[in-house]
């Protein structure tokens, strides 16, 4: 991100939950903030007010009053924040973690960024750190991409971390007691977002549900051969990219075709997974929820066996 970066008032409301007409208060009152104006008088604010404004509502979490946060340097903003994560007074808040990582992410700070969301696990444990931390870090981040205000780089830089800490997580477990049932876990061809997809993976081993997991951009035709070689009874897919729908459909019929006897189930982005597939062996799953509800029911024959 370029330290010039301009972005309104409603972008920083945005970005850190802080309401505009609060923000206002904040610069009129306590000079927090220092905004270029434009000709026609509008704010700007660059990427080192984010990232202070990210630090003062890290402290509000936290309980502090704006009174005291004003009398604090930059520097020292830092400071208490990590204080607050290292000694867990206030610091388990989810709009805490979330700026934190946004804070280390524009910094480059792998240390604290990994800091930030091992206190996260710590909190709330792998699976709601992905969902209740990760996903609403994830979309803020995305949204700057998208106005190009964030790099590439920092986004690859976010991601690489967190899926190293997934890999890290789901490395240690291990299926005890295996059901009678398996599940490939592939994404299709040039789809890279591989983080719903290792949360699925996490949920399966946390419920001793065998797993092929085979990763990003994986064809039909290796997908159903890995099905089929190890006597696969389901398959999982994500569609998170902004492929045409046909090409949706393409992969799930051509897997189908291949093995028609495996369940496949799919989900991702709700455009894109919004039209029906009519194929009692093809389904759409909409959410988190839903994908855990199939994953307890795939134990069932084998409790119902007992």
């Amino acid at each position: 991100m370029s330290v010039n970066a301009s972005y309104t008032i409603s972008d920083l409301s945005y970005y850190t939950g802080i309401k505009p007409h609060t923000i206002r208060v904040w610069e009129k009152r306590y000079n927090l903030l220092a905004p270029s104006r434009s000709c026609t008088n509008i704010r700007g604010y660059d990427s080192c007010q984010l990232r202070k404004l990210l630090n003062i509502n890290s402290l509000i979490s936290a309980g502090w009053k704006i009174s005291r946060i004003s009398q604090l340097k930059p520097a020292e903003m830092d400071t208490e924040v990590r204080m607050i994560m290292e000694q867990g007074t206030g610091g388990q808040k989810a709009d805490f973690l979330i700026n934190g990582l946004m804070v280390h992410m524009l910094n480059f700070d792998e240390r604290r960024f990994s800091e930030v969301f091992n206190q996260a696990v710590e909190n709330y444990g792998v699976k709601n750190t992905i969902l209740q931390i990760v996903y609403p870090f994830l979309k803020r981040i995305g949204v700057l991409w998208q106005i190009e205000d964030i790099s590439p780089s920092q986004e690859h830089f976010a991601s690489a971390i967190i899926r190293r800490k997934l890999l890290a997580e789901i490395d240690k477990m291990q299926v005890n007691t295996p059901c009678n049932q398996t599940m490939v876990l592939c994404l299709p061809p040039d789809e890279f977002h591989e983080l719903p997809l290792l949360l699925a993976h996490y949920i399966l081993l946390e419920n001793q549900i065998n797993t092929i997991y085979l990763g990003s951009s994986v064809p039909p035709e290796m997908a159903a051969s890995t099905a089929q070689q190890t006597h696969a009874s389901h398959l999982f897919t994500l569609f998170m990219s902004s492929a045409p729908m046909e090409n949706l459909k393409g992969y799930l019929h051509a897997i189908h075709e291949l093995v028609p006897d495996l369940k496949i189930y799919f989900s991702g982005c709700p455009q894109m997974c919004k039209k029906p597939i009519t194929n009692s062996n093809i389904v759409y799953i909409s959410g988190i929820e839903e994908f855990e509800a199939v994953v307890i029911s795939l134990r069932m024959p084998l409790v119902t066996s007992v």
